[in-house]
């Protein structure tokens, strides 16, 4: 079976045998974006938002060697005029980052290229070894013509975990592949997921030609990721649960339009154990709030004890570099936490502040140390 191309449904498939909250229009937003000067888009969310099951269900989606019809039967994408055809329609490459999270850092970026070209030669036979991704996507689309829609996951792991020279490297592979000159022959489109809105060089970003949607600006992608307090309304009434206490605990994050968004992983959490306690922390990286804490303790800690209290503090964004190896003041590492989901920011007062009980558990965890 293949891993990168032409995988098949099966990960979607198991996200719908489970309970699944319909984002689905989330595709109808990336079907307009295919083969227009839009088609680059990069969306960062905090840890355990729904990014990888949008992923899973783009794939399935797209996915040329997949019939998907059955697995988005009563979603609401199928109310759209396009819904077929897109169908099941492009060669699709899913890579997710984590998947090479084994490999030694220092050959990380050109084995994770061997591996994906290896893969793709299941498919085009004809294909020549290549140590370069993109020279590969360009000689299958000399042969053939074929044109693809790229999905990466984790696309920060890179640049959040490793070595100024690995990140350096992993950067310059991105630049590569999507700022050359053939790009826009390669790509239908490109749909990058991650924590970190992409890095910035000096005042841009290194891959100025994506469009970025992050938790501090998603635009119109506020709703797709993150459970409304509609949806978890719901979801408290099917399961005979107390909303004002699943409330209480997950909810709290302001996400531009939406100003009651839910850890949607909590919730399913507390679903199914029947309790509200902290789920978040025990899979995300709460040892990130110690050591930023630590990094500027005699500003930070009265703001963090202000936000314990209820009030939210004032923070300015605009110097944060995307990068949690380059932090300047305070104010970078408040904005970092906001990305990361451990404050939440209000773009109409510029401020952040704790979103719900789980997460203030663990800043209390942290200052007391």
């Amino acid at each position: 079976m293949s891993e990168f191309i032409d995988y098949g449904n099966y990960d979607f498939r198991s996200v719908r045998n489970s309970d699944f909250v319909d984002k689905s229009d989330l595709l109808n937003f990336l079907n307009a974006k295919i083969d227009s000067e839009g088609k680059y888009i990069c969306v960062s969310r905090p840890r355990r938002f729904g990014k990888s099951v949008a992923a899973k269900m783009a794939y399935a989606y797209y996915d040329r060697s997949s019939k998907s019809d059955e697995l988005f039967s009563g979603l609401e994408i199928t109310k759209s005029p396009d819904y077929k055809k897109h169908l099941n329609k492009y060669p699709i490459i899913y890579i997710d980052w984590n998947r090479f999270a084994t490999y030694k850092p220092e050959t990380i970026v050109k084995d994770a290229q061997k591996d994906v070209v290896a893969d793709l030669k299941r498919s085009y036979d004809f294909l020549q070894e290549k140590e370069s991704l993109s020279k590969a996507l360009a000689e299958i689309n000399d042969k053939t013509g074929d044109r693809f829609i790229l999905i990466i996951d984790e696309w920060d792991m890179l640049v959040r975990d490793d070595e100024a020279p690995v990140r350096e490297e992993y950067v310059n592979f991105l630049r590569a592949m999507f700022k050359s000159n053939i790009a826009n022959k390669l790509f239908m489109l490109v749909y990058m997921t991650g924590i970190l809105p992409i890095i910035k060089y000096r005042t841009q970003s290194a891959l100025n030609n994506f469009t970025e949607y992050s938790v501090l600006d998603p635009g119109v992608t506020d709703k797709y990721y993150g459970f409304t307090k509609d949806e978890v309304k719901a979801l408290c009434k099917k399961y005979k649960r107390s909303f004002p206490k699943m409330q209480h605990a997950y909810d709290g994050y302001i996400i531009g339009k939406e100003k009651s968004m839910f850890n949607p992983n909590s919730v399913m959490k507390s679903l199914e154990r029947g309790t509200y306690n902290s789920f978040w922390g025990k899979t995300a990286l709460y040892s990130t709030i110690e050591y930023y804490i630590k990094y500027d303790t005699e500003k930070l800690k009265p703001l963090i004890t202000k936000m314990l209290n209820g009030e939210r503090v004032l923070v300015n964004i605009t110097k944060f570099r995307n990068d949690m190896h380059s932090i300047g003041d305070y104010n970078d590492v408040l904005t970092l936490l906001a990305h990361l989901g451990y404050l939440s920011y209000d773009p109409k007062t510029k401020t952040v502040g704790i979103p719900n009980t789980e997460v203030a558990e663990e800043f209390e965890n942290s200052l007391s140390d």
